[in-house]
C-alpha cells in the first residue's frame, strides 16, 4: 500500500486479477497490481512520466491502460 495517498480506485478484472490506484489528489502515486504484470508496467511508466490518468479512466473496463501512455 503507498503511503501518503488520500485516494484510492480498484479496476478488478476477477475475483484474483485486481489493481488499486492510489492517488494524492490528482496524482498516481502508487500502483498494486495483483496477478496484473501488464498493469505493473504500464501504471510504472506511468508514474515515471509523471501522467496521471483520472480515475473514472482507469476503473473502465473498455480501456486499454496502453493507451494512456499516449495521452
Amino acid at each position: 500500500m503507498a503511503a501518503g495517498h488520500d485516494s484510492a480506485v480498484m479496476r478488478k478484472i476477477s475475483e484474483t486479477a485486481l489493481s488499486i490506484w492510489h492517488y494524492q489528489g490528482d496524482e498516481l502515486l502508487a500502483v498494486d497490481a495483483i496477478n496484473q504484470p501488464a498493469v505493473f508496467m504500464v501504471s510504472k511508466r506511468l508514474i515515471e512520466a509523471r501522467k496521471s490518468p483520472d480515475p473514472k479512466v482507469v476503473i473502465d473496463l473498455d480501456i486499454d491502460l496502453k493507451s494512456l501512455l499516449h495521452s
